[in-house]
């Protein structure tokens, strides 16, 4: 049988674009732990493979300190899973990371963390202030996304719910759970967490020198 080679180019130019894919989501796995934005084996980060219907996710149970290209899992936007390192399973919040891909093909990362600052005041159920000029412009306004259990059906349609009712918008606050950065790829959805973040301890900063 002869094998088309540009179909072996083809395939092997895939191959290495999920796996650089996969190194840069590692990273801004690692990252987003060392900045803070999360602690234990909490949060989650994905990014879309582009031109497929399908996405890469971290891990459920592995600290994003710990992620490495090895055990990023793969799964198709309905949640099949499509490769999994043998024990691992994707982050159960999954769900909602495919439903927001779903939702907007401008977005091909997402990052939920859970940030202290920005968490504090998702908690209050009000749009989080915008502090300095930088989160004026870049965020504008920072919606607040109703609670409910990690990985419950009830979640997912908050999450899919603010977005679609929110579609200029990147940034969402998650009360009593964090924030959700979206981009149109990794490296722009972490720095949107780092801004929200930013912004937050800021604000606080703000509120507590004027109240000394």
């Amino acid at each position: 049988m002869c094998i088309n080679p540009a179909l072996v180019y083809g395939l092997n130019n895939m191959k290495q674009s999920i796996d650089q894919l996969k190194e840069l989501l590692a990273d801004i796995s690692r990252r987003s732990f060392h900045r803070h934005l999360i602690g234990g084996t909490g949060g989650n980060i994905s990014a879309r493979i582009p031109g497929t219907r399908r996405a890469l996710v971290t891990p459920s149970g592995i600290s994003l300190s710990d992620v490495t290209r090895d055990v990023i899992i793969e799964c198709k936007l309905d949640g099949t899973v499509v490769q999994a390192p043998e024990g691992l399973k994707p982050s159960k919040e999954t769900s909602f990371h495919l439903g927001v891909y779903g939702l907007r093909t401008d977005i091909n990362a997402i990052v939920h963390v859970h940030p202290p600052y920005s968490t504090a005041f998702a908690n209050q159920g009000t749009p989080l202030p915008m502090s300095t000029v930088s989160a004026q412009v870049r965020l504008k306004m920072v919606p607040c996304i109703e609670t409910a259990l990690p990985g419950s059906p009830e979640l997912k349609e908050f999450v899919l719910t603010a977005v679609k009712t929110n579609r200029d918008k990147n940034a969402f606050l998650m009360k009593e759970h964090g924030i959700l950065a979206l981009g149109p790829d990794l490296t722009a959805a972490y720095y949107t967490a780092d801004l929200i973040e930013d912004t937050a301890f800021i604000a606080f900063l703000d509120f507590t020198i004027r109240n000394f």
